[in-house]
């Protein structure tokens, strides 16, 4: 718990995703390697909006904050609701500010956890951090549908809270110290009928004792019903007391409005640029129209990087399903590798989008992650991993075929990722060409979530 240490210093979140934060407070013991790149936050003792500080007692691990969603879930009791309770239950609008909550990742005192977040070059694993955004989510939207407004007490109807996808995560600084504690944050920042948008912040102090901004991330989580995954249960509302709340909410609102259109079709400027591109390739050959690369070029297939996996329980979330968190810590990983060996060199990671969580992972499925270099501009490249499982169920019909294959009729598709990175060591790296129409569309995409990530954060 931070209310050992002998002093603290307390800092001002000025603004996040168009919402403001409560004041996030770190010991002043904290530290961290400084970088003109880095988002500092200027000292204020002052809270923000009217909205209190959390005192030193309020804080907890990481670790307390995962066991309390256990709890909470273990007590749900949700035989002791009725449909009509379901249906027409009266639930109060919540502000914002009532799901705040804010953990502390204890790198500095616990050994274990150091060792269990380190990384092969000594800084602190992203893969891990993925996992704590995911329960971190998890944990605010149940705060938010608590009847107290803790998870000490029942839920307001019964509910089942799962990730649906990732709208972004974006990365200010991902060379994370490893021996410094980590503050985690996050609250609500959007509620529809069932669905709600988790908005997520990481934090740690330079050597100099300013807080660094590391990542923001915003989470859309779901409610089901316990008895029956596929009937929705209603969340409560979300109300705006400021301004910039409001258009936190009313930004959230029209995010929602598109999540069902991002398969967009090609625009005509696109259509444009993959003639372009083929003209190009094709007039290199002086003898037939088959389509030539110089030596600064590589087919988009021949990127690809895979691994496979059996699900064991020890990844195995409350539900008895495959833990999102693992799910995404696997998929960066992959990426990560491919991109080095891609890059020929180190890489950093600056943003996630777009991740899709369409299909549970059962525990003993055969679990594919496939990826694909989908993009390349200067020293920034496109990664998309596609997690799939093996039917079970398929699997003996295709025995009774036996086509020489090793089963890929019976994938599925789970997940997808989209990654941007950048190479550090290497600027001149190859530039990624899409052979066939899949690959095109592909490519287009890539193209999108790569010029995105570079207005947004880079630019």
């Amino acid at each position: 718990m931070l209310a050992r240490y002998a002093s603290r210093r307390i800092f001002q979140v000025r603004q996040f995703s168009g919402c403001k934060f409560p004041v996030v407070t770190l010991p002043s013991i904290l530290q961290q390697r400084d970088s003109p790149t880095h988002k500092k936050i200027n000292r204020n003792v002052s809270s923000v909006s009217g909205i209190p500080s959390l005192s030193s007692g309020q804080e907890m691990t990481i670790d307390n904050m995962v066991s309390s969603i256990y709890d909470h879930v273990s007590k749900c009791g949700p035989e002791n609701f009725t449909d009509e309770d379901k249906k027409n239950k009266i639930l109060q609008p919540r502000a914002i500010s009532d799901s705040y909550r804010k953990f502390v990742i204890p790198l500095s005192t616990d050994t274990v956890k150091q060792k269990e977040y380190l990384s092969a070059m000594g800084n602190v694993r992203i893969g891990k951090i993925l996992e704590d955004l995911d329960h971190m989510a998890v944990h605010v939207a149940y705060i938010h549908n608590s009847e107290n407004g803790s998870l000490d007490g029942p839920m307001t109807l019964p509910r089942t809270i799962v990730t649906a996808s990732v709208k972004r995560v974006d990365f200010h600084k991902e060379d994370i110290n490893s021996s410094r504690d980590i503050i985690i944050d996050g609250q609500v920042t959007y509620a529809g009928t069932s669905s709600m948008q988790i908005s997520i912040r990481l934090f740690q102090n330079d050597e100099n004792g300013n807080l660094v901004h590391i990542l923001k991330a915003d989470f859309i989580m779901v409610s089901r019903d316990p008895l029956d995954g596929t009937k929705k249960i209603r969340v409560h509302g979300l109300v705006a007391k400021t301004p910039d709340e409001a258009e936190t909410i009313n930004q959230a609102k029209e995010h929602f409005k598109t999540m069902s259109n991002r398969d967009e079709e090609p625009t005509n400027d696109e259509f444009r640029l993959i003639h372009r591109i083929y003209n190009k390739l094709i007039a290199r050959n002086m003898v037939n129209d088959t389509p030539v690369l110089e030596k600064s070029e590589i087919w988009m297939h021949k990127t690809m990087l895979s691994v496979t996996e059996i699900c064991f329980p020890e990844y195995q979330n409350m539900y008895g399903k495959i833990f999102g968190g693992f799910l995404m810590r696997k998929a960066l990983e992959l990426a990560y590798t491919n991109a080095k060996m891609y890059c020929k060199g180190r890489v950093a990671i600056r943003s996630m989008d777009h991740i899709e969580f369409a299909k549970a992972v059962e525990i003993g499925h055969v679990l594919h992650f496939d990826s694909f270099v989908t993009y390349t501009d200067r020293k920034y490249i496109q990664v998309k991993v596609v997690a799939s499982i093996s039917d079970q169920n398929k699997l003996p019909e295709l025995a009774k075929i036996n086509n020489p294959t090793l089963g890929q009729e019976a994938r599925v598709n789970t997940n997808v990722f989209n990654f941007t990175m950048e190479s550090v060591d290497n600027p001149n790296i190859l530039t990624v060409v899409p052979k066939h129409y899949v690959h095109a569309t592909t490519y287009l995409e890539g193209r999108r979530l790569l010029n995105n990530t570079l207005k947004r954060i880079i630019n």
